[in-house]
């Protein structure tokens, strides 16, 4: 498949940034996405980085300089990005996962609703032809309340409320997204709920929570705050709260409590053991891990502001996440 992006040879510099992030799995998600869509090839290349920073200035200071001073050890190949280990290794993974064309049946959509994001294409006019050189980059925690400049565009209002997690330089400038409630949508969504007429219950109040009570409520669906270190605050969420039971939950605060909803998803994932087999099965089990969330607001940041013209080539949330898997298992034979 063509990436439809020119002849001229071009680089995706893509950093996941934030404290700690060294067991993330973002960097492997966008090697997954990158082969599915046929980006990386002889006209183009990728690399990816850890920005392990606390500041978002430091963050931004990654993408203008082109690289980190001291680079670190990737987790799931105890070697850093652009080292032989970890370029074989992320190569076997992506291998492996490519030869999975059908999700396991247990983690099929379990409703008949669509996508709601991660497929809708956002009103506001991104480019859609990358320049030569482009930076992607994931926020992750404590950088998403930081970002507070007019000289970075936000494309869906996510700055106003303080939740960034994701950014483009595109060759001329900043564009910004709070994708996390993207996700959250679509992973219920997936499960068989849509906002309108659902209560969801969120545990938390920090930059995600803000995201998920924002796109929950603009798509017509109610909260209902169960509470968590931060609290929620006021917003465009304000009107759609609720003290009804809700039906599905998403708990934000890294902590498992026992909850009564029909859907309950952990916004944290930690390390995986097992055989593939075991692991899938953990994925088709409640309450939902962590990966359910990473993988769908992945998709969202492809859709709406990384590769907004190929919104119509993503993968399913099912497939990415099957793939996900199965590099991830990969790896593991090699720690």
């Amino acid at each position: 498949m063509s990436d439809g992006y020119g002849p001229f040879m071009g680089e995706i510099r893509y950093g996941i940034a934030g404290s700690p992030i060294t067991h993330s799995l973002s960097p492997l998600l966008m090697a997954l996405m990158c082969d599915h869509l046929g980006i990386v090839n002889r006209t183009r290349s990728l690399k990816i980085e850890l920005v392990d920073v606390s500041i978002i200035s430091d963050a931004l200071a990654w993408g203008y300089a082109g690289s980190v001073p001291n680079p670190l050890e990737w987790a799931l190949t105890q070697a850093v990005f652009g080292k032989f280990r970890t370029t074989a290794l992320l190569e076997k993974a992506v291998i492996a996962a490519r030869e999975v064309k059908i999700p396991a049946s247990t983690l099929g959509a379990k409703g008949e609703g669509s996508p709601l994001f991660s497929r809708t294409k956002n009103s506001n006019v991104l480019p859609t032809r990358m320049f030569d050189d482009e930076i992607w980059m994931n926020l992750t925690h404590p950088l998403k309340h930081q970002l507070d400049s007019e000289a970075v565009v936000s494309i869906d209002g996510s700055r106003e409320i303080k939740s960034i997690n994701a950014l483009r330089w595109d060759g001329k400038g900043w564009w910004s997204a709070g994708l996390d409630g993207a996700g959250v949508c679509d992973v219920m969504n997936h499960h068989g709920y849509v906002p309108e007429g659902s209560v969801l219950g969120l545990v938390g109040g920090g930059g995600a929570a803000r995201s998920t009570a924002k796109a929950w409520s603009q798509h017509g669906g109610l909260i209902c705050i169960l509470g968590g270190r931060r609290e929620l605050g006021d917003g465009p969420w304000s009107k759609s709260l609720t003290e009804q039971s809700p039906d599905v939950i998403v708990n934000f605060d890294g902590t498992t409590p026992s909850f009564e909803a029909d859907i309950v998803l952990h916004a944290a994932y930690g390390q995986m053991e097992g055989a593939l087999e075991e692991r899938i099965d953990a994925m088709a089990s409640t309450p939902l891990d962590g990966r359910w969330l990473l993988v769908a607001q992945h998709l969202a940041c492809w859709g709406q502001l990384w590769a907004p013209e190929r919104i119509d080539d993503l993968p399913s949330l099912d497939l990415l996440l099957n793939r996900l898997v199965v590099a991830e298992t990969t790896l593991s034979q090699y720690a």
